[in-house]
């Protein structure tokens, strides 16, 4: 439902928070203290949105959150358990480790939030921020129902294993919370996501950033975000902004109805046509139900890939 554009407006631009990229913002209550949060990406090429998720993570962990689950260097990557050891010991070659996991994760914007992770660990040796790993035994997920399962159960293992706070730092078909997700690129994949199953399990100890762009180039061109996502309510945003959707108590009826309808956001990867820009969604229910705090920004750039492997060293 598109709520009526004037008084909604107004309220949104008195009421939304700025979102530094480069410090530690302020963290919304409806992120402080729950067990497993997830930061979901629209687009994991989008150098913006690897910089919200880091300045996210530095306020996350300033809440108490010591364990970040990274998309990407689970099965069959397998990195992870490496990536923990280099973060508390300095151990290994993170730029190394970094090409060894999933593509997305091949750019200095991740390189730049491990050598924050390692810094903190040398500042609070008894306490770092963990990795999450599993067993490197385990079997590779059949396919993507699996991967969801292994997903959700990575995340409630570690916690109930360590008592640790997860961050989940992933992808938004994967992280908004969907008891039946649906996404038109794969219109045969109806099921609950690893969001929805983390959801299912720790109710409203598991909350989610939903990370929304306007338009911009990461690097393929991506045109303005269409009327009916999401996330256009907040396209008019002269900066990053944050919105927490549990602070809509008050607001005005379209805006609150607008809080009560269908997720629908953007999923760009691993392939993309902007010919056919709207058809790259996620669709899920309420949005109020399907994400807590919704973050925008405007315009978007590529993220900085990997230096040559040959020229790869360790950063401690």
């Amino acid at each position: 439902m598109d709520p009526e554009p004037d008084e909604i407006s107004r309220w949104v631009d008195e009421h939304v928070r700025a979102l530094p990229l480069d410090g530690v913002p302020e963290l919304p209550p409806a992120l402080s203290g729950r067990a497993v949060v997830g930061i979901a990406s629209a687009v994991r090429s989008a150098r913006e949105l690897v910089l919200a998720t880091h300045a996210l993570l530095r306020a996350l962990v300033a809440d108490g959150v010591r364990a970040v689950a990274i998309e990407g260097t689970d099965q069959p990557y397998r990195t992870a358990e490496a990536l923990d050891r280099w973060v508390r010991t300095g151990e290994g070659d993170p730029d190394a480790l970094l090409r060894a996991s999933q593509g997305f994760l091949h750019h200095e914007e991740a390189a730049a939030v491990l050598r924050w992770l390692r810094s903190y660990a040398r500042e609070h040796p008894e306490d770092p921020v963990r990795v999450v790993h599993d067993s490197p035994a385990r079997d590779d997920p059949a396919d993507l129902e699996a991967v969801e399962r292994e997903l959700a159960r990575r995340d409630l293992d570690w916690h109930r294993r360590t008592g640790q706070r997860v961050a989940h730092w992933g992808g938004t078909a994967h992280v908004v919370a969907a008891e039946q997700r649906v996404i038109p690129t794969t219109p045969w994949e109806t099921h609950a996501n690893a969001g929805g199953l983390l959801r299912e399990a720790l109710g409203d100890d598991y909350a989610v950033i939903a990370l929304t762009f306007g338009h911009g180039s990461v690097p393929y061109p991506v045109p303005q975000v269409a009327a009916g996502f999401s996330e256009s309510l907040l396209a008019a945003a002269p900066g990053p902004v944050l919105l927490a959707l549990d602070e809509l108590r008050g607001a005005p009826e379209g805006l609150r109805a607008w809080a009560a309808s269908p997720l629908v956001t953007r999923m760009i990867g691993p392939v993309y046509d902007p010919a056919r820009d709207t058809d790259f969604r996620v669709e899920a229910g309420p949005l109020s139900r399907s994400v807590d705090v919704l973050v925008h920004v405007p315009v978007v750039t590529a993220v900085t890939p990997l230096p040559a492997l040959a020229a790869s060293t360790g950063r401690d």
